[in-house]
């Protein structure tokens, strides 16, 4: 019996970015707004770490901290501290600065929260690819399009980029010089998490951040491996 394309992609997988090394082996944070703010700023110019180091550990301390058996999906729950950066920088355990050197990621994750409220977001399922929401998480200093772009996929929102970045994704994985189809990206994503053990939700939150982390200008010049990308977001 011939190679599968299931069999190619996981080798793929396997070489660039193995479950041992490669930092986004998790579903990410659908359903849950509190957390996909968290990460997509701590993880901003930041090694990712583990499920209990870098921001996994600070999403951890929230949860403790929120003591809720209910998904982290109240924004309302960060804005709360829109004013009182330094408190919840100390509840997160974390004083990283974002990129400018502005703030606090902490602050930035709770001004980020109130600009979402100021909208009319609430929570994972308002949050939408709108000029509205993009500008209320960019009018935070020191966050940008990217920042808007990794909260909407962990929170559970599939654009037409993503889902191209997936799709991209798989042709490579595939070894496919031509674009694929979305149905057959599909087919050959959901097949290779079958092979690997995995859900689907884990796969594609581990491709996407890989693809979207390779195909950054600065990175284009550089070998893409596995324990240079595990730093970025």
């Amino acid at each position: 019996m011939g190679i599968t394309n299931a069999q190619t992609a996981v080798g793929f997988i396997e070489g660039e970015l193995p479950l041992a090394a490669w930092p986004h082996w998790n579903d990410g944070w659908q359903q849950e707004a509190e957390a996909a703010i968290l990460d997509a700023i701590f993880s901003a110019r930041a090694a990712y770490g583990t499920p209990s180091t870098g921001v996994r550990a600070v999403i951890a301390k929230w949860r403790d901290y929120r003591q809720s058996s209910e998904p982290l999906d109240d924004l309302a729950a960060l804005a709360a501290f829109a004013d009182r950066g330094d408190e919840l920088a100390i509840i997160l355990g974390n004083r990283q600065r974002v990129p400018g050197n502005y703030s606090t990621k902490a602050e930035a994750a709770a001004l980020a929260a109130a600009a979402l409220i100021a909208t009319g977001c609430t929570g994972s399922h308002d949050i939408s690819d709108t000029d509205a929401h993009r500008d209320a998480v960019i009018s935070v200093p020191g966050l940008g399009a990217r920042t808007f772009e990794l909260l909407l996929f962990l929170s559970g929102t599939l654009t037409a980029g993503s889902a191209d970045l997936l799709t991209r994704f798989a042709a490579e994985a595939v070894g496919n010089e031509e674009p694929l189809s979305t149905v057959d990206a599909t087919a050959i994503l959901t097949a290779a998490a079958q092979e690997l053990g995995v859900s689907i939700a884990t796969l594609t939150h581990a491709a996407w951040r890989y693809q979207r982390t390779a195909e950054r200008p600065r990175r284009q010049s550089k070998p893409v491996v596995a324990d240079s990308l595990a730093d970025s977001a």
